[in-house]
């Protein structure tokens, strides 16, 4: 289940799907919803946070993609793959991510997307996808980018290895030893923000969006790719290894 509530200005997104907080479809409709229903409140701020125990969230379902009719499930589960991600990272007031647990595929694409991100040391954060046979979305890799440099984001992009939170300390504002620190910091946060003027942080953010314009621009082509990439075979070996959970061997 994925929830949203507001208190006093700050709306919460609360990931509780299941213990790894990994996607299905019927997660992504549920959070499309939620993240429709922190558009349409009047918060100030919105969080991101995890209810599961050490994971942010490890990113797609991947029993579900393995059984999936890539003919006609495919583009629609894609559409809200995409839809959610774009739709978050262009809600017009800041977002945090609190990343207390695990965040690798989705879930890091989910921290990515965010304004701030806090994490604690403890945390694997990262893109796995070329292990699995998949592509990095273009969209993705330049939101690292932006956080951590190109150079290193294209490292990390391609080697696909999950790394610590403090080996990466651009991506965060701040790196804690507990959860508890962490949400202390981003608390102070919250309040810092809740004090600005609402209608002026929500043009400010307009104004940052059309900056960035052409990231989101990036999102039609990688649709399209990753459509491509996942139906390769590749991508089918690396997705039943995972499910099986065994070492992929790849023909290319």
């Amino acid at each position: 289940m994925i929830s949203f509530e507001l208190n006093d200005g700050i709306g919460l997104i609360k990931l509780a799907i299941n213990e790894k907080n990994s996607f299905s479809n019927e997660s992504f409709l549920n959070l499309k919803k939620v993240i429709q229903s922190a558009k349409e409140s009047n918060a100030k701020v919105v969080v991101l946070r995890s209810e599961s125990s050490g994971s942010f969230s490890l990113g797609l379902d991947l029993t579900t993609v393995s059984t999936m009719d890539m003919t006609k499930d495919l583009a629609p589960f894609l559409e809200l793959f995409y839809h959610n991600l774009t739709e978050l990272y262009q809600l017009e007031v800041p977002t945090i991510a609190e990343v207390s647990g695990h965040a690798l595929g989705y879930g890091a694409m989910l921290a990515l997307v965010c304004d701030y991100r806090f994490g604690t040391a403890d945390i694997r954060f990262g893109l796995p996808e070329v292990k699995i046979g998949i592509q990095v979305p273009s969209f993705v890799y330049a939101l690292m980018g932006e956080a951590v440099g190109y150079d290193v984001a294209k490292r990390h992009v391609l080697l696909g290895d999950a790394f610590k939170a403090k080996e990466m300390p651009t991506l965060f504002e701040e790196i804690t030893d507990s959860e508890e620190d962490l949400r202390k910091k981003s608390k102070s946060l919250q309040t810092k923000l809740k004090k600005n003027s609402y209608s002026a942080m929500k043009d400010t953010k307009k104004g940052i969006l059309h900056v960035h314009k052409p990231l989101l621009d990036l999102v039609k082509d990688d649709m399209k790719n990753t459509i491509s990439s996942i139906q390769s075979p590749d991508a089918k070996e690396g997705i039943s290894a995972s499910v099986e959970v065994r070492r992929p061997v790849f023909t290319s």
